[in-house]
């Protein structure tokens, strides 16, 4: 495990650039060959061999010193965001065919990278435990929830979609453009998770067309109960579509090399503590009862920005979406995924860079699972370690790995918090200059506080503020803990200042 940790990634401080080159050298050698081969007897259309290019050098100057400014995503002391260093076989990948420039729209437009995002499909499919079905990559998540109710929409005509008050933003923003009116915000429990209650108070009084479970919110992390709502499904009859955007390579660490989750399914591994809690390891294990799922590769599955991915398990919604073009799609006994996508013109390149990343680090627990196992157990000893400081407290338990913290106060009163909160965001956040750490905040309505921390006293009905750390790099784990200590040291330190 210690060779994928390692060996797959550049490394905070580089460590592993030298491979990167020597790999990214022999993409251009063969990048090369190919041009110079090709047709070989054609003359070359360059009349001298070298050309001006100040301008490309100037400009590429100023352009290096510019990206100096971008925040260090590739860094744990970076924890603020959804964000990481890809894997070397993504930038492999992507670079590879980023330089002939496929589209996947229609197969003609990119042969190879078309194969291998059905591949890569396929992978995904019995990763989340479909037995049948079908899906395609997509620009991200949004196009992909976008895509799933659009396809719901015209397979089922009638109906109010559900979803809970802590989901993504877009689900709102779909509904509207999708022009779904009768849609409904659930609200969720103290661990943020949807209150399956007032979902079937709901169901009783309005027909439910699509129920949408998250796996994963944006904002803890959280899973909702999907093992309620399957029951409820099975009483009222809808749509189940799981927004796994964030959660859904986290059931890699329960598949061995063949894809199989059995072992996982008796009492006594249901029960095992570490690395996953019980409720999040029965939600992953049952995702696979869903009819469509949502997920995102540039999200927990080590693949750059770019990379998203919609399942469906019913293949007869794919022929819902179905369009066709006359100036495209020839080679009509070939897949054209273009034909069942919201989008037209997608990246070949990304679909390389999955493909790539799935045959190095594949999506099981002897790959990405073992990445991710790292995280679960960086979240949780972080929640330890909160519970035993003197001047922080936990927000909830971590469902997967995006902690919630925040100052403790004399007093239960959600003013003198945050007053106490925003010093330590403004410490140590994109608003701090050269901050140790880099954190960000979460914040609740005052109606989602008073389920959350009944006990406090709100008079002002405030939004309650908290400070987020999302722990998605797997260098939390290494070397004992050692920057999860750190972070801990600086923020009693800011806490007494």
């Amino acid at each position: 495990m210690d060779d994928l940790l390692f060996s797959q990634f550049i490394g905070p401080k580089g460590e592993n650039l030298s491979l990167l080159k020597t790999f990214v050298d022999k993409i251009l050698s063969e990048q090369k060959s190919w041009r110079e081969d090709y047709f070989a007897c054609d003359p070359s259309l360059y009349q001298k061999k070298d050309y001006n290019s100040e301008k490309l050098t100037v400009e590429f100057d100023k352009f290096l010193e510019r990206s100096k400014k971008h925040f260090p995503f590739f860094h744990p002391r970076y924890a603020a965001q959804m964000a990481k260093d890809p894997a070397i076989p993504t930038i492999l990948g992507y670079l590879t065919f980023m330089l002939s420039n496929p589209n996947n729209h229609a197969y003609e437009g990119g042969p190879v990278t078309t194969e291998m995002e059905m591949e890569v499909v396929d992978l995904l499919l019995k990763m989340v435990g479909y037995k049948i079905g079908w899906g395609h990559l997509t620009s991200g998540g949004s196009l992909a929830n976008m895509e799933a109710l659009w396809a719901a929409r015209d397979y089922y005509k009638k109906g109010t979609v559900y979803f809970s008050e802590v989901s993504h933003y877009s689900w709102k923003r779909i509904c509207k453009i999708l022009n779904i009116d009768s849609f409904k915000e659930i609200s969720v429990d103290k661990n943020f998770r949807m209150d399956c209650n007032k979902l079937e108070e709901e169901l009783k009084r309005n027909e439910a067309m699509m129920v949408m479970a998250n796996l994963g919110s944006t904002g803890t992390g959280s899973i909702d109960d999907i093992e309620a709502i399957l029951e409820l499904k099975k009483k009222y009859k809808f749509h189940l579509h799981i927004d796994a955007a964030y959660g859904g390579f986290f059931r890699s660490i329960l598949l061995d090399e063949n894809y199989d989750s059995s072992s996982q399914q008796n009492p006594l591994s249901l029960h095992t503590k570490k690395p996953l809690s019980l409720h999040t390891k029965k939600q992953l294990l049952l995702i696979s009862e869903s009819d469509s799922i949502t997920i995102d590769p540039h999200k927990q599955g080590s693949v750059s920005y770019g990379a998203g991915a919609v399942l469906y398990k019913n293949e007869e919604l794919r022929n819902i979406i179905l369009n066709t073009a006359p100036y495209t799609y020839h080679k009509l006994d070939k897949p054209n995924i273009g034909m069942f996508s919201l989008e037209g013109s997608r990246s070949g390149a990304t679909a390389a860079a999955c493909y790539l990343t799935y045959k190095v680090i594949p999506p099981n627990n002897l790959g990405i699972g073992g990445l991710l196992s790292q995280t679960i157990l960086a979240s949780q000893k972080f929640y330890e370690m909160i519970e035993q400081s003197e001047n922080y407290e936990n927000l909830n338990f971590p469902d997967l790995d995006i902690n919630c913290f925040y100052r403790k106060s004399a007093g239960k009163n959600i003013s003198e918090v945050n007053e106490l909160t925003l010093a330590i965001y403004f410490a140590l956040s994109v608003e701090a200059e050269n901050p140790e750490f880099i954190l960000s905040k979460f914040v609740l309505s005052p109606e989602i506080t008073k389920t959350v921390l009944p006990e406090y006293e709100n008079p002002k009905g405030e939004s309650f503020i908290a400070l987020r750390a999302v722990f998605m790099k797997h260098w939390y784990a290494e070397s004992d803990f050692y920057y999860l200590k750190k972070l801990i040291e600086v923020l009693e330190l800011k806490a007494k200042q």
